[in-house]
């Protein structure tokens, strides 16, 4: 998934305003200072983005909460990044955190993400300089389209989808590895497959934490519960739900898949090890006859009949070639190697 990174260090302001007439867009680092005044001034009929990454200050979470009257405890649960997804009714706006996954450089990025949902605009707080929101963004550049026509609730459902889509391709990519470890699991399991199979074992782990909640935050903002939420939006929203339905089920069908290859991959090295003892015991077993022949005639007595004979040697040979040839011809019939 392309992700939209900002260069930079500090914490950036990316403020979009549109409606179905107008667009614009800035960006502000905060060190550069935010006039924080006409932050919360916004025009009739606008809806307005705030997009905060690279993590928030306190000092500014608290210029920004006496902007929109933001609960102080919400600012406190801004910063705490170990938080479960959820939502809060505050009446005038609602506080919804979640968690954002997204693959970027074939590294796994989880980000802890909050949001405010005013009557007429969405503040997102980002942990991280990088997110899955550049469709929208396009969405929003380009004329003509239903998040342009639609508030700030549209703009919070299509927040959320992003963020479940995100969650769709990372299990993408994730069944791809499974398939890719089921093939070297038939030929040839190692200490490297179990490494695999743990890691996107705890990859699941962590979709499945983080999915469950947002399954109880979808199911309350799609049940007209509050009046921030259009009842077209909660159509839309009710079908977030259901894709999040359906990543529980895929997430639960690959932890079953992954337990499968775990049980397969030690079963195809008991196996292995259980070809390699059946040849040291064949192995074993014909030798056997022939270390017995070897020590009989390597014991020391005067008067044993054939050591005395001309061909002795010769036919000790011949005996235990025949030997261990019968036994050969005999375990192939059996089909034991």
């Amino acid at each position: 998934m392309e992700s939209n990174v900002i260069p930079g260090n500090g914490c950036i302001f990316e403020i979009m305003d549109y409606s179905n007439d107008g667009f614009s867009e800035y960006w502000v680092e905060d060190k550069e200072g935010v006039d924080f005044e006409n932050l919360g001034r916004i025009p009739e009929g606008t809806t307005r983005w705030i997009n905060i990454d690279g993590g928030c200050p306190q000092s500014t979470l608290e210029r920004i909460s006496g902007t929109f009257s933001i609960h102080p405890l919400i600012t406190e649960d801004i910063t705490n990044k170990i938080q479960r997804a959820k939502i809060e009714d505050y009446d005038d706006y609602l506080y919804i955190v979640s968690k954002m996954i997204y693959y970027n450089e074939d590294e796994l990025v989880i980000e802890h993400i909050s949001f405010i949902l005013g009557c007429n605009y969405v503040i997102s707080f980002g942990e991280l300089k990088g997110d899955v929101f550049t469709n929208i963004r396009d969405r929003i550049r380009n004329q003509n389209t239903l998040i342009r026509k639609s508030g700030a609730d549209y703009l919070m459902y299509s927040l959320l989808d992003a963020i479940v889509d995100g969650y769709f391709e990372v299990l993408e990519v994730l069944g791809e590895r499974i398939d890719k470890v089921e093939e070297v699991v038939l030929q040839k399991s190692s200490k490297e497959t179990l490494h695999e199979i743990r890691e996107i074992k705890n990859n699941l782990m962590y979709i499945h934490k983080y999915i469950w909640p947002l399954r109880e935050v979808t199911s309350w903002l799609g049940k007209d519960s509050t009046e921030l939420i259009r009842p077209a939006t909660e159509l839309y929203i009710r079908d977030v739900y259901d894709h999040i339905i359906q990543i529980i089920d895929t997430t639960e069908t690959y932890r079953e898949l992954l337990a499968g290859l775990i049980d397969l991959n030690l079963s195809s090295v008991s196996f292995r090890l259980n070809e390699v003892m059946k040849v040291l015991t064949i192995i074993s077993t014909i030798f056997i006859p022939l270390t017995f022949i070897a020590g009989v005639y390597g014991m020391n007595f005067k008067y044993m009949p054939e050591i005395g004979w001309k061909y002795g040697y010769y036919a000790t040979w011949i005996v235990m070639i025949v030997i261990a040839v019968s036994m050969i011809i005999y375990f192939k019939k059996k089909k034991w190697f």
